[in-house]
């Protein structure tokens, strides 16, 4: 370090202590990890039961609830939000995907186990660059209890925000290209009519307007039923990815946004491998196992947004 060469000895070490000091808490800082489910916690509580508390546990928190849906046997979800949260979700160009946060009960045999996501794992992942989402998460753990972080092992800020599953996959920013229309409203309309008929397999579970710009995220519940397409079966596919015993039922429902007038989702390769980064490609709960869900995601999105689906792109499952 020549340029401290003509300062005074006691200067030099102050400086280089203040060096050492600051490298140290970069390591430390790179070397938290987050992880994207709270486990609340476990007991023997039966379903209705557990949807009571919870019930009330919201009246009496900053959150108010979006919606409640069960995506099948022995699930279910409360959608939240609040003010503070949409505003928060606001200031970032993609954040309204993080002011739906969600609270999962879980039957698993006798135990019933109600968690939640963590939004400040959300804030890395989802970009939201200088939001601080600690207090939300706060007034989660104040709202609905705390008894661990559970999801993986944790994955730091650093690799958070620049994550990929692989090598060559997709990133947040790498969305499905659906329709664009030519204005917000023209865009709303096109998708309010693909729910109402059905035909998608993709049905709305809520809808949430994001503050201070023509932004709207939809949480989307998907049916095999309905499109004649098996890699739309939630159940299914939550049996083979959601398989350890800390269930993450809190990772669904999936998202559509419209975005002034486009529409947009995030990537199958993503949006799954995001909450679910510790699965491994290949064996009975890899992600093999989903070899045509993303394209599935894809043609399904862009028929209910009105789009094209013979023109929607195709994928080779998560091994491209």
């Amino acid at each position: 370090m020549f340029f401290l060469r003509n300062i005074p000895q006691s200067i030099r070490i102050l400086i280089l202590l203040f060096l050492s000091l600051a490298s140290l808490s970069l390591y430390a800082a790179d070397k938290e990890t987050f992880k994207p489910f709270a486990l609340a916690e476990q007991s023997n509580m039966k379903m209705d039961e557990a949807k009571s508390k919870i019930e009330k546990l919201i009246r009496q928190s900053p959150f108010t609830i979006v919606a409640e849906y069960s995506p099948y046997d022995d699930a279910y979800i409360y959608i939240i939000t609040s003010d503070e949260l949409k505003s928060l979700a606001s200031e970032t160009e993609y954040g309204g995907f993080a002011a739906p946060q969600r609270v999962s009960l879980t039957q698993v045999k006798n135990q019933m186990q109600i968690a939640y996501t963590n939004p400040v794992y959300m804030k890395h992942a989802y970009r939201m660059k200088n939001i601080d989402m600690q207090p939300i998460l706060d007034q989660m753990t104040q709202a609905f209890g705390f008894e661990q972080f559970f999801g993986g092992e944790g994955l730091s800020a650093r690799k958070l925000k620049r994550y990929k599953y692989s090598f060559g996959l997709e990133g947040f920013n790498s969305f499905y290209e659906l329709p664009e229309y030519d204005s917000h409203v023209k865009a709303m309309a096109a998708l309010i009519e693909g729910f109402n008929n059905k035909d998608s397999g993709i049905t709305k579970v809520y809808e949430l307007k994001i503050p201070g710009k023509d932004q709207v995220i939809f949480g989307v519940a998907m049916n095999e039923k309905d499109s004649g397409d098996e890699a739309l079966n939630t159940r299914k596919t939550m049996s083979i990815i959601d398989y350890l015993p800390l269930k993450r039922t809190a990772y669904l429902p999936y998202e559509i946004m419209v975005d002034d007038n486009k529409i947009i989702a995030l990537h199958a390769r993503f949006r799954i491998a995001a909450f679910f980064y510790d699965l491994k490609m290949f064996g009975p709960n890899g992600f093999g196992k989903l070899f045509s869900t993303p394209t599935a995601y894809n043609k399904a999105f862009t028929k209910v947004s009105g789009g094209d689906t013979e023109q929607a792109a195709t994928s080779n499952g998560f091994i491209d």
